[in-house]
């Protein structure tokens, strides 16, 4: 392979064809990277260079949508330009093509690639690099020294999709469909892109006659399920906001860390480990503001992981769904949103109000507050407080 100079003969010249900006997207004295038709091919291109009198662009085929993303701000410079081939254009003085060389990737240049990560502005803060992340119900992007465009070893890829797997089982299944199979809620993921391993989560897929064989959720169509899977991406979105402007201004105090276990919880599981291979993680959702890109490294999964090492033996709360209850021994058993199995144990008081209210049922939606303690199979709680609510609403709504 031979990365691309200058001085090596082109494949062709355009001389009399003009390349002129049909819309300019960033400029500083003149367009430095803007769209253009030539011929029949959409085209984008970026200033990456001034020689031998002319100037140098790097330019690949684009479309409608990666515009409107990029301009969005829903998009990276870098994801912008991620393609297989490019052309590396030289235009004169009057923006003729002088010269043109096509190469693939690996034969351009890494300088003239923009930096990942970053839009159009500096406003734009950190972006997707793709679009898969960019219009996915939940993305998660793995970086790290042997996540590379050759490829990635085969047993730690199938550590971070089994990973991926539960995450998004956890954060995105309905508090009705927490105790269903797979068989009965999944998601459909775009092709992974392996260069920084990418899962990004397209739609659920509700398997219908699988949700009917279950008595308590006929009264649920298959719009009633999408759209309380689309609020639990909604309200993911909105706590990784916090949860990384906390961790980062190290201001995540014991009460946000009580509230906010399950969440703490699931993330400490996915997130970097300080002598793991993965150096940071990165989530694209879309919430109630629009698209939400947050990312953290091994500093914030520490930070995050010390947080629920404080709270453990501290009151915090569960949500999940009750499994079911032993009367004699004022216990109920709880299938958290964890993914983990939770024994609840009730002072006779609050177990009589428990089973007096009204919206309490076996296979129903429950909030408990109480002491947890971690066990390998079956956690244990001792339980001070607990909140129901309907079974057609969710818990963390």
């Amino acid at each position: 392979m031979t990365v691309w100079q200058i001085d090596q003969r082109p494949d062709g010249d355009l001389g009399s064809v003009v390349v002129e900006p049909r819309e300019t997207l960033y400029e500083y004295d003149e367009p430095l990277i803007f769209r253009s038709t030539v011929g029949l091919v959409d085209l984008l291109l970026t200033k990456v260079a001034r020689a031998q009198d002319k100037s140098i662009y790097l330019a690949c085929q684009t479309d409608n949508r990666t515009v409107e993303a990029l301009r969005a701000g829903r998009l990276s410079v870098a994801g912008a330009f991620d393609r297989k081939s490019y052309w590396i254009v030289a235009l004169d003085n009057q923006s003729r093509i002088a010269a043109y060389w096509n190469r693939f990737r690996e034969e351009v240049p890494k300088r003239f690639f923009a930096k990942p990560g970053l839009g159009l502005y500096h406003w734009h803060g950190i972006v997707p690099d793709s679009l898969e992340q960019s219009y996915a119900l939940l993305a998660i992007k793995f970086k790290g020294s042997d996540l590379t465009e050759a490829g990635i070893p085969l047993g730690k890829l199938k550590s971070l999709v089994d990973k991926s797997f539960s995450t998004v089982r956890k954060l995105l299944t309905p508090t009705q469909l927490i105790n269903t199979r797979s068989s009965t809620f999944d998601v459909e993921v775009a092709p992974p892109k392996l260069a920084s391993l990418v899962i990004a989560v397209k739609e659920p897929v509700i398997n219908m006659r699988a949700v009917r064989r279950i008595p308590a959720l006929n009264k649920y169509s298959k719009n009633d399920i999408e759209l309380a899977v689309k609020a639990r991406g909604e309200e993911f979105a909105k706590k990784l906001l916090e949860i990384q402007y906390l961790s980062k201004h190290h201001a995540m105090d014991d009460a946000y860390a009580e509230e906010n276990f399950a969440y703490l919880d699931i993330l400490s599981e996915i997130l970097p480990d300080e002598d793991g291979f993965v150096s940071s993680v990165e989530f694209n959702t879309t919430g109630s503001d629009g698209l939400a890109t947050v990312v953290f490294d091994r500093d914030d999964a520490g930070s995050i992981r010390d947080s629920v090492k404080a709270v453990e033996g501290r009151e915090i709360t569960e949500h999940g769904i009750v499994n079911g209850l032993i009367t004699s021994s004022r216990t109920v058993r709880l299938r958290s949103v964890r993914g983990k199995d939770v024994t609840c144990v009730f002072a006779s008081e609050l177990y009589e109000h428990l089973l007096a209210d009204p919206n309490f049922r076996v296979k129903g939606p429950i909030s408990l507050t109480g002491r947890l303690t971690r066990r390998k199979k079956i956690d244990l709680m001792d339980v001070k407080a607990f909140r129901t609510v309907p079974a057609d609403q969710d818990l963390f709504s």
